[in-house]
């Protein structure tokens, strides 16, 4: 699992790993995130599953605020605070990807 927290650590990330992160998404929140530090970014990668995330977030993979699906790609938004600030969970939709996540992202995504 890759997390980011700061548009410098995206950057690194679109310029480093271009081949397993979703660019155009995580290009959109380096560029919300250069005037407010409004969420944490989580991709998964191959092998992570939602007991790790869980573990990792400090929070079950429920009570999201929507979920999307842009070019082969789930995302996950949960407002975490009552300022706003939130999580971005990133789920590849691929193969082996862990299938309790890929069943949620499926049947919720709009």
């Amino acid at each position: 699992m890759i997390i980011l927290m700061r548009p410098q650590a995206i950057a690194n990330a679109i310029q480093h790993c271009s081949t397993i992160v979703p660019v155009q998404t995580l290009q959109r929140y380096r560029e919300m995130l250069q005037t407010e530090p409004i969420a944490w970014l989580y991709i998964l990668q191959p092998g992570d599953t939602a007991c790790c995330l869980e573990a990792i977030r400090r929070r079950p993979f429920e009570s999201w605020e929507f979920i999307d699906r842009d070019d082969g790609w789930y995302s996950a938004t949960f407002v975490i605070s009552d300022d706003g600030f939130g999580h971005v969970v990133l789920i590849p939709d691929q193969p082996d990807t862990d299938p309790e996540l890929l069943a949620i992202c499926k049947t919720h995504s709009t």
